[in-house]
Parts: structure tokens; sequence; C-alpha cells
């Protein structure tokens, strides 16, 4: 049989694993400075570490000539013109079937990734701690959330929480 074959490494030995140890290190640091980048609470790490994962797989990388990752695993060159900062502000259009006349038609937010379900963003929302899916948002890259102000960094975020205001 022909294929990938398991080979096992002996514990606590990360340099008998030298590809896969360095690619992890590459991810952690991208992961450290996008969350230090924007001050995003680190309890976000593993939105940080989808994102950096599929940004990269969409770079260019010197593993595979004239393509990215995804490329080569696809065949199909990837799209990046939705690619926004981790973490960014982001203004997310809410409907009017659940706002009030006078009401903000516009909810803060901040930006976590896109979707896995869904052509969409990933947003966290601070005040009402929970994560919304939504494709129309407004994205203001330079500007982060204020955590010291607004954020509610002491609960757990869960994916049963999703909703879309958008």
């Amino acid at each position: 049989v022909e294929g990938i074959k398991r080979q096992l490494t002996a514990a606590y030995t990360p340099q008998q694993n030298g590809v896969s140890e360095r690619k992890n290190r590459t991810l952690l640091n991208t992961v450290r400075s996008m969350i230090s980048a924007k001050g995003v609470p680190k309890q976000f790490w593993p939105e940080a570490i989808l994102w950096a994962v599929y940004v990269l797989n969409r770079s260019p990388t010197s593993s595979v000539q004239n393509m990215t990752p995804e490329e080569a695993w696809s065949g199909m060159k990837p799209s990046v013109h939705f690619f926004k900062i981790f973490g960014c502000l982001a203004h997310v259009h809410v409907k009017d079937v659940n706002r009030k006349k006078l009401d903000s038609r516009s909810k803060s937010c901040v930006l976590l990734g896109v979707s896995e379900e869904s052509k969409a963003y990933k947003l966290y929302d601070p005040i009402d701690n929970r994560i919304i899916i939504s494709r129309d948002a407004i994205f203001e890259e330079s500007k982060g959330w204020d955590w010291n102000k607004d954020g509610k960094v002491d609960a757990q975020v869960n994916d049963d929480e999703v909703s879309d205001v958008g």
C-alpha cells in the first residue's frame, strides 16, 4: 500500500518533527503579532489561528513555485480582495427588522476572520458578547476596539451564540 505512512516520534523530542514544529512556530509568531497589534484579548487565539492559517494558505510561499498552497491544493487561484486586518473595528449593518426607527443602523464589532459556513465575515460584538456572521460590514482597519473601556473579555465565546444581524 502506497501513500502517507504514519511515523511516531519519541515524547518530548520536537527536533524529530522539524517541519511541523517550524510551521507551528511561524503560526504562533503570526498569532502573537495579530493579537498584540490591535490589543485583542488572548481568549480569541483560536480565531486568530484560523485567520492566520487562512491567510498563509492564500499567500505565496517558497515551498510551491509560482502559486499559493491553496492554489496547489485546489487548482484555483484564491481571491484575497476581502482580506482585512485581524481585530480591526467593523461596523455591521443592522437590518430594519432588527431595529427600531431611531436606532443606529450599524453595530460596532471586531473582525475575527471569515465564516467557515458562509461567504461572510466572522465578527465579535463586545457589547452583547456574541459572535456575528455578516457580509455587510464597513471596516476601519487602522482602528481597534478599546478593550479596557467596553470589552467583556472575561466571558467565553461560544459558537452556539452565533447570530446574523446583517
